[in-house]
């Protein structure tokens, strides 16, 4: 009775062993479960803050495009505008030079004709002389 006894003892013990062995198993497995949970409700956010990033960089491609139309159309009227004042300017120092030119040239003495007396006052003289 003896082995018989040390043998069951001995299944005794390792049944103990297997028991406590599974106690602890079932812990981690509960903790790596609800650590899923938690990762998969990680995933979920991460993925609806991925879908918000999408809207707004497209939101900003919009933006960018609508704001590249609006600088070219301005700078097409710059550049126009550009050209008219680089005409302006232009026509400007030529009429600067022109009356620089006729500054410094000497000034010609010119005979200017008088004006002729009024019509309508040789009636008066001869009103005034018959008086």
């Amino acid at each position: 009775m003896n082995i018989a006894l040390a043998a069951n003892l001995l299944v005794a013990g390792l049944l103990c062993a297997a028991i406590v062995w599974a106690i602890i198993l079932d812990r981690r497995l509960r903790d790596l479960r609800s650590g899923r949970d938690g990762v998969k409700q990680a995933v979920m956010d991460l993925a609806g803050a991925a879908a918000r990033a999408e809207a707004a960089v497209a939101s900003l491609r919009q933006a960018a495009e609508k704001s590249g139309v609006e600088l070219a159309a301005q700078q097409a009227k710059a550049h126009a505008a550009a050209e008219e004042l680089g005409l302006l300017v232009g026509a400007a120092e030529g009429l600067a030079d022109r009356l620089t030119t006729a500054r410094a040239a000497p000034v010609r003495a010119t005979a200017v004709p008088r004006p002729e007396a009024p019509r309508a006052a040789a009636p008066l003289r001869e009103l005034r002389g018959a008086r």
